[in-house]
């Protein structure tokens, strides 16, 4: 099997070594690799399988400084072959239907959404200790929602002597979190009780950290924003009121890019299994 790997951060590095355990990897614009081609015109041969990092929209391939033209890359994959990648749109998988190749968005892998909310909580942990002048032990901690990552932040945070309060919409949620032995609020009380809180996480992909919340903060409060682009914090509020916030995106590659390139390669294994094709995974260490 041939597998050309495009692109991404140091997670992509990992991913890229994993995966000569099951065939011949070419890789374009990650560093450090090795068999590494400096343009997609170098390819030996074509691939079976392309495998992109996360892809923002548009039709080209960034890899750092440099882009790629997503058609070109994908012309080096032979008929009938399979492209693996993050976020991608449906006019990037209508171009590889055209090209007659199957595709696969591996972030919408159940099983990875899981993997990747323990290196995501742990890096959220890790901005708290660096960011904040007081211990995480014994401080306050609002968590917005209670999906995945949420809920991982929550014991993570819990197991380092915080006390956490998560807010949700739904009563379910709430009570789910109720019985991991966190205090609860719902997130109509956001504005009336967030000068509670030292730290407050954000896990909700909309709009719930408004100018009426953050006004009420507390002043030298923490706001770590996990939610993906644009977040839901009102970032310009927070900077007119002088409140620091971080918008903490892709921490898996940033603070275990080894484990989330593990992550990524089992994904991809498992997506190939199921359309029948042969794996001989070697050692996955």
């Amino acid at each position: 099997m041939v597998i050309l790997c495009v692109g991404g951060d140091k997670r992509y590095e990992y991913l890229s070594e994993m995966l000569r355990s099951i065939g011949e990897v070419y890789t374009i614009g990650i560093k450090g690799s090795k068999d590494k081609i400096d343009k997609y015109e170098d390819m030996p041969e074509k691939a079976d399988v392309l495998v992109l990092p996360l892809m923002g929209k548009g039709m080209e391939v960034v890899c750092g400084e440099v882009s790629y033209p997503l058609a070109a890359i994908a012309g080096y994959v032979k008929t009938g072959g399979i492209v693996l990648g993050g976020r991608l749109t449906n006019e990037q998988q209508a171009l590889f239907a055209k090209l007659d190749l199957e595709s696969a968005d591996y972030l919408k892998s159940g099983s990875l959404a899981v993997k990747n909310s323990i290196p995501t909580a742990e890096g959220t942990l890790a901005i708290a200790i660096e960011n904040i002048d007081d211990t995480v032990f014994g401080s306050n901690v609002l968590i917005t929602g209670w999906g995945r990552t949420a809920k991982c932040c929550a014991r993570l945070f819990k197991s380092s002597g915080a006390y956490c309060t998560v807010a949700a919409r739904r009563s379910e949620a709430l009570a789910d979190a109720w019985t991991e032995s966190a205090d609860i609020i719902k997130i109509s009380e956001l504005a009336a009780k967030a000068d509670k809180y030292d730290i407050i996480i954000n896990t909700v992909p909309a709009m719930v950290l408004t100018e009426e919340v953050l006004l009420n903060v507390k002043e030298n409060c923490l706001v770590i924003d996990l939610a993906s682009i644009p977040g839901g914090t009102d970032f310009e509020a927070a900077k007119r009121l002088g409140i620091r916030t971080i918008h903490a995106l892709a921490l898996p590659g940033k603070t275990a890019p080894k484990a989330a390139g593990r992550m990524i390669y089992e994904t991809i294994i498992d997506i190939l299994e199921e359309r029948g094709v042969k794996c001989d995974k070697g050692d996955k260490t």
